[in-house]
């Protein structure tokens, strides 16, 4: 059988006091200061933990935070360094190819240069050639005296065979054989150049002959 809980139908709980030491002589003893404790004091570690905790929350807090604009910030100066080199990049590529235009004017403009004055040491060969032609013209311009024989030759008006072209020569239409003339030049003939004329005045011609004729022989003055 059960023994029966002397407490059971007591309302009251009597609670002895503790015994604050064992002994008046033992080295040990029970601290009872924190059962007298108030609540300020008795909660006082947890408030300052709590703080404490909010403190290094805080901090965390501004941790991740610079951690995080560092991050950005990071991100922006490689995003920049990348944007500057395509920049680079493109700024050589234009400049390869606008000094490789220059360089291809350069060359393009000696070789004008280099025509040019082919071009111009040509014109003055040819210049000088025309003066020297002009210079023998003139020494034996009335020098030279062709003589008819094989006449009748008309005068003409141009070193042509037209007939349309006839004209007059000191009153008369044509030279017979055994007349001499002063020619001024010979020239070849405009509308068939196998015809050489001999030039004897402004505008007046006749015709010498070709390879196959002769009309008038060059004689000695």
């Amino acid at each position: 059988m059960f023994e029966k809980n002397p407490y059971e139908k007591d309302e009251t709980l009597d609670i002895p006091d503790f015994v604050e030491d064992r002994t008046s002589t033992s080295s040990e003893s029970v601290d009872m200061s924190i059962f007298k404790m108030s609540d300020d004091e008795l909660y006082d570690d947890v408030e300052e933990n709590e703080e404490t905790y909010r403190e290094e929350k805080q901090r965390a807090g501004r941790s991740n935070t610079s951690l995080v604009l560092c991050l950005i910030i990071i991100a922006l100066l490689l995003i920049t360094s990348v944007a500057s080199l395509i920049y680079a990049f493109k700024q050589h590529s234009a400049y390869v190819k606008a000094n490789t235009s220059y360089l291809q004017v350069l060359a393009n403009e000696e070789t004008y240069k280099k025509q040019l004055a082919e071009k111009d040491a040509t014109i003055e060969a040819l210049n000088k050639q025309i003066a020297d032609n002009t210079g023998k013209k003139e020494e034996t311009a009335g020098k030279v005296t062709y003589e008819i024989t094989d006449g009748p030759v008309v005068f003409r008006s141009k070193p042509t065979r037209d007939r349309d072209d006839d004209t007059l020569f000191n009153g008369k239409h044509e030279a017979n054989n055994g007349e001499k003339f002063q020619v001024l030049e010979v020239v070849t003939g405009t509308d068939d150049p196998d015809y050489s004329y001999a030039r004897v005045g402004d505008g007046i011609y006749f015709c010498i002959g070709n390879s196959e004729e002769t009309y008038a022989k060059k004689v000695n003055n």
